[in-house]
């Protein structure tokens, strides 16, 4: 499913391992080691603070041999606090190829393992990008010391329509749209949508994936000021929060008072949010716009045409041209997925 993204398959699988658990404050991290023959020896994953980094687990799993390739989504931490140093603990292996996800931006690490590694003589190789996109809120919280990192994501068709009246189908792009989805939100805490995308989409908004279908994740609907067609849709839907701006005994509904940036951000803060993915359509999109808080965006387009709909405001790519950098741009079949960040 990853090799839109050219990694490896075993990088792929180093990924998916790593989505597994919620190691909050820590990152996700997961690892895979294979042998001269490109089969899998070990798995591992860290499953939060004060447990075993992955690197660990795959050292306790396997006896690491000279030609065996060791896949990691992040740099492996040179310093030791409730676990001991990875890279050290490495180089106590026979442990000679090594493939890394990303530098890890701690400044405890950052480049230092790297160095260390390759000065012992292993060879050591670089991907970049996986742990950008396994844990999006960790760059943003080292290098820019913000809590929550935002990542936007909309549907549209080649004439940019955001939903299609004609058909009873709601989805407008394809499966492999669909199926990066649902992967992307395996790597947050939250999702967050408008209260026009539940009422006409009716989202689930869970992870469907064989490998991943346990991850819980915080669900939110902006619902706003109308108090009075909420109890319509509030029972229907008790697994997702309603922030509005308006008072209710309901324990589902949380009263910001002021639907502003600053409110929602300190909500989502005590809820221990560190990313959140907006699948809205123009109202939500451009609350978020409106305030310049896009860390990333994914805008899926199908090759197609909708004859009538909803147009996708043009705020929106007035927004991403303009704000934000056109990083990648990958087909997926009949459709086109373009990342912003």
């Amino acid at each position: 499913m990853l090799n839109f993204l050219n990694y490896p398959n075993s990088m792929y699988l180093a990924v998916i391992e790593a989505l597994k658990s919620n190691t909050y404050p820590n990152p996700k991290v997961g690892a895979v080691l294979i042998d001269k023959d490109n089969q899998i020896k070990a798995i591992g994953h860290h499953r939060g603070k004060g447990t075993d980094h992955a690197e660990i687990e795959i050292i306790k799993k396997s006896s690491i041999q000279f030609d065996d390739t060791l896949f990691v989504t992040l740099e492996p931490c040179l310093h030791t606090d409730t676990s001991p140093s990875c890279a050290d603990e490495l180089l106590k292996t026979k442990l000679k190829n090594i493939v890394i996800g990303d530098i890890d931006t701690d400044i405890r690490t950052n480049g230092k393992s790297f160095e260390k590694l390759k000065q012992a003589g292993l060879n050591v190789s670089i991907i970049n990008g996986v742990n950008n996109f396994i844990n999006p809120n960790y760059n943003i919280k080292n290098l820019h010391n913000r809590p929550i990192s935002y990542i936007g994501k909309v549907a549209t068709s080649n004439n940019n329509m955001i939903t299609d009246k004609s058909k009873d189908n709601k989805y407008i792009t394809n499966s492999k749209s669909l199926e990066l989805t649902h992967l992307v939100r395996a790597t947050v805490d939250g999702i967050l949508i408008g209260k026009n995308t539940l009422i006409n989409d009716n989202p689930l908004l869970n992870v469907r994936h064989e490998a991943l279908s346990d991850i819980q994740i915080h669900k939110y609907v902006l619902w706003g000021s109308d108090n009075k067609t909420i109890n319509d849709f509030i029972d229907k839907h008790d697994d997702k929060t309603f922030i509005t701006s308006f008072s209710s005994k309901n324990s589902n509904i949380v009263n910001l008072n002021e639907l502003t940036f600053q409110n929602l951000e300190y909500f989502l803060i005590s809820q221990k949010i560190t990313s959140l993915l907006v699948e809205g359509g123009n109202y939500v999109h451009k609350f978020f716009i409106e305030n310049n808080f896009y860390d990333c965006f994914y805008k899926f387009t199908s090759d197609h045409n909708i004859d009538i709909g909803l147009t996708l405001d043009p705020i929106i790519d007035s927004y991403l041209n303009d704000k934000l950098i056109l990083n990648r741009k990958i087909r997926l079949n009949d459709n086109s997925l373009h990342i912003y960040n």
